[in-house]
C-alpha cells in the first residue's frame, strides 16, 4: 500500500463514521422526543449500572420528563452524585425513576387500558 491508497481509505471511512454518527445524532434527537413510560418505580442504587436508561423527574414548563443513559457509575446511593451520564453530567437517585414492563395481559399498544390503569409517579 503506498500513501495515496491510505489517503483514499481514511478518507472513504471517515465519510462512513460521519454517516454513522449523523444517524445516532438523529436517532438520539427522535428518542428524546418520547414520552415517560407509563409504568415505572423509582430508581434504587442497584439500578445505577452502566448501560442503565434512567429517568428524571422535571417540571412541563422546562421540557418535562427526560432520560439519560449511566456512563460511569459514582456512588450509586448518592441523591445528587450517583453517576455520569452519557451527556456527561452527574445525576442522582433524587426524582430518577425507571421503566417497568407492563402489567401481564396489558400490550404496549392498548392506550386505553393502560391509561386507565397506571399509576402516577
Amino acid at each position: 500500500m503506498n500513501p495515496k491508497e491510505y489517503l483514499q481509505i481514511e478518507r472513504d471511512q471517515n465519510r462512513v463514521i460521519d454517516n454513522a454518527k449523523a444517524m445516532i445524532y438523529h436517532a438520539a434527537i427522535e428518542a428524546h422526543r418520547c414520552a415517560p413510560p407509563l409504568y415505572h418505580r423509582p430508581a434504587v442504587s442497584a439500578d445505577i449500572v452502566e448501560g442503565t436508561i434512567i429517568w428524571h423527574t422535571r417540571e412541563a414548563k422546562h421540557g418535562g420528563d427526560y432520560w439519560n443513559v449511566v456512563f460511569d457509575v459514582l456512588n450509586p446511593i448518592s441523591e445528587c452524585k450517583a453517576y455520569v451520564a452519557d451527556d456527561g453530567c452527574r445525576y442522582g437517585l433524587s426524582g430518577a425513576y425507571v421503566e417497568l414492563p407492563p402489567p401481564a395481559g396489558f400490550e404496549a399498544g392498548d392506550q386505553v387500558r393502560r391509561n386507565k390503569h397506571s399509576k402516577k409517579a
